[in-house]
């Protein structure tokens, strides 16, 4: 470089630094092995890995660990005992074991009420689909549950706060540090608001609630769950951000920061980023990186958002617009981009998922209303090219999930609960539809 020649770096660029640091931790982390099962698979074809009747000629899961609704806190005993004769008689009748934390849905509202996931690759020797959620007066359960793909089996990971009566829980109920006296949060909508940290393996949450009930009150106070610990955590206060019902967020793993647009309910007006390392003076952790104006006003609710990291572009999938658009992470006050598309390009629905598949080395976007259909998105020269991924003929697990569940299902909603699991020789597609359906897998690559 010339002498007297200075390079202006954006705040926002990886530096070799901090690139190299991130790249020795996760070269330091075990990765993943694919589960035995995958090898059998067809490419492009659904199959059932859990339940009473997988596919693959698997057999079926242990009882107690079938179906996400089998770690259903309510109906353990010892977590959730009959305190009146009146659910003494229910409990004799059969019928549903009532829970003070129950809200109006109960426990499937863990997936159907505006619910997400993550894929957490080290939490298991092939990864878990890790579920938490609630909101609303649906559900005030902060229970933590996950899905081993090596096991095939469900577990809940954290029985939440069980302890209150119905008192400590929904409406009324008011806590300022978005958290339950046992140090779990009360559980929001998720939507698109959760992500995961592979190097620190923890589920980041972007939003927290106050109070829960048919007013929730949102606060901009990220919850942050260790996997390893299995302890929660806090992030601190952002005064300036209103991150409300239907936002969307995507992990930023070379820049360690979660970037995260709010939705428009109630004024939501934000494009985030959130950095999770570090402690503060008064406990919480992390830091917010930056705060810029809604990206979508009017049209932010329920649109999905990924960075691509080869390209290092967040692209956005918009639902309004049946369209994608782009963002460059190093000018994050810049508006968004429309990008062009070419190929198998279906139309951009609303509460879709929208993936990375390192193999493929492309996006990956799935929604509910498309069936069994899902399409890589590989970014070519400036243009987004669409192509199918799986078999319209073959299973639909949509349909499937449909008619095995016995609960009142929000059919469309997506969001987190289809995720990409990556290994060496394969890649798979994973699909969380119902607490009582099996969960599904598609190889891609």
């Amino acid at each position: 470089m010339p002498q007297g020649v200075r390079v202006r770096v954006s705040p926002w660029a990886p530096t070799p630094e901090i690139a190299g640091d991130v790249t020795d931790c996760m070269a330091q982390e075990e990765s993943p092995t694919a589960p035995p099962w995958a090898a059998a698979m067809d490419h492009g074809r659904w199959y059932r890995l859990s339940g009473d009747a997988p596919d693959l000629n698997l057999p079926p899961t242990p009882p107690g660990t079938r179906y996400l609704a089998d770690g259903d806190p309510a109906c353990d005993p010892a977590l959730n005992p009959a305190r009146t004769l009146h659910e003494r008689m229910r409990r004799r009748l059969g019928r549903e074991w009532i829970a003070p934390w129950r809200g109006r849905v109960g426990f499937p509202a863990i997936t159907e009420a505006w619910n997400g996931a993550i894929y957490a690759s080290r939490c298991g020797s092939a990864g878990s689909m890790v579920v938490f959620g609630g909101g609303h007066n649906d559900y005030f359960g902060s229970d933590v549950h996950a899905f081993d793909l090596a096991s095939r089996q469900w577990r809940r990971l954290s029985d939440g706060f069980i302890g209150g009566d119905a008192h400590a829980y929904g409406e009324g109920a008011v806590y300022p540090d978005a958290c339950y006296p046992d140090g779990s949060p009360l559980p929001p909508h998720t939507y698109g608001y959760v992500q995961y940290d592979e190097i620190g393996n923890q589920l980041i949450l972007l939003k927290g609630q106050t109070e829960l009930g048919p007013r929730p009150k949102a606060i901009a106070m990220p919850q942050l769950l260790s996997l390893t610990s299995l302890r929660w955590r806090r992030g601190p206060v952002l005064e300036t951000a209103i991150l409300n019902s239907g936002g969307s967020t995507t992990w930023d793993s070379q820049r360690r920061l979660l970037w995260g647009n709010s939705g428009d309910d109630a004024g939501g007006n934000a494009f985030v980023a959130f950095c999770p390392d570090g402690v503060n003076d008064n406990g919480s952790v992390g830091s917010w990186r930056g705060c810029f104006a809604n990206k979508l006003p009017g049209e932010a609710n329920h649109n999905c958002m990924q960075i691509h990291p080869q390209a290092d572009l967040i692209f956005w999938a918009l639902h309004r617009r049946d369209t994608l658009a782009l963002l460059d992470p190093v000018h994050p006050e810049s508006p968004l981009t429309i990008v062009p598309s070419t190929g198998e390009r279906p139309e951009v629905s609303e509460f879709a998922a929208l993936d990375y598949s390192p193999g493929l080395n492309a996006l990956v976007y799935y929604s509910a209303t498309d069936g069994p259909r899902a399409f890589a998105i590989r970014w070519d020269g400036g243009v987004a090219c669409w192509s199918g991924l799986a078999d319209a003929a073959g299973l639909d697990p949509v349909a499937d999930a449909a008619q095995q569940t016995r609960y009142a299902v929000n059919g469309r909603h997506t969001f987190g609960r289809f995720r990409v699991a990556h290994f060496a020789d394969v890649d798979l597609a994973l699909l969380v539809r119902h607490v009582d359906s099996p969960v599904y897998c598609l190889r891609i690559r």
